[in-house]
């Protein structure tokens, strides 16, 4: 039990960033963390160590995620007030049309993120928001880096299509 004290105090709000920028949602972002903990307590016992503590509770996340996605269905569309849980920065200029072309931004991209395959959003997020390694994604999805690698490139791409095609749309 004290390694899973440790655990959480490491990791929990890593792991509710996560959640938070999965699903756009503190309150389910908050019951998805709790739930990881939950099954991390329950399966620590069958940690083998073939993997870090890490990779091992990220890969219990995404499948508590993907768990929930089964139950719910397809994800909602991020909230506006959660714009900060893909790491923009509020502007901080005074310029009135600085402030909203960010603003304009920032929704493209939170959009564009929701349009996504689970796995190019997730792969998307740990790489870039959590910082996470290609060995440790590898990881969390049982897959290699060169997977890793290959669908980020993917996930990247299709992303600034979608993110194209949502400028686009806002232009007409």
């Amino acid at each position: 039990m004290h390694r899973i004290r440790e655990l959480y105090e490491l990791y929990n709000q890593a792991v509710f960033r996560y959640f938070l920028r999965m699903t756009g949602n503190r309150d389910e972002a908050a019951e998805l963390t709790q739930e990881t903990f939950y099954q991390a307590c329950l399966s620590v016992l069958r940690f083998r160590k073939q993997s870090s503590l890490k990779t091992w509770l990220y890969s219990i996340a995404r499948n508590v995620y993907l768990k929930s996605l089964r139950n719910k269905g397809k994800p909602h569309a991020l909230s506006p007030a959660e714009s900060e849980t893909f790491g923009f920065e509020p502007a901080g200029g005074d310029n009135p049309a600085d402030v909203l072309i960010l603003k304009e931004e920032r929704d493209r991209v939170r959009e564009a993120l929701t349009r996504l395959p689970e796995n190019y959003r997730s792969i998307l997020i740990l790489k870039e928001f959590e910082q996470m390694t290609n060995e440790e994604i590898a990881g969390i999805f049982d897959q290699t880096p060169n997977w890793v690698r290959v669908t980020f490139f993917r996930a990247k791409r299709q992303l600034g299509e979608i993110y194209r095609n949502l400028e686009g749309d806002d232009q007409c």
